[in-house]
């Protein structure tokens, strides 16, 4: 799973608040994730779909590294 660093260090921050914290970011991550997706260029149409979804699966799959 690959996400950007911007998205990393929101999650990993998160994690640190707690799980309803870290919960309330994904879920507006991937709100985010899909509303520019959708407003993608029509030339991208559904590239830009599935890419966002596979962006959108791995911020929600994301789980903090245990110590």
């Amino acid at each position: 799973m690959t996400l950007p660093p911007l998205y990393l260090e929101g999650l990993t921050q998160r994690a640190l608040r707690g799980q309803e914290q870290l919960h309330v970011y994904k879920l507006g991550l991937v709100e985010a994730i899909l509303k520019e997706a959708l407003r993608a260029d029509e030339a991208q149409g559904a590239a830009a779909i599935r890419s966002a979804a596979q962006t959108a699966l791995d911020v929600l799959r994301w789980e903090p590294r245990r110590s």
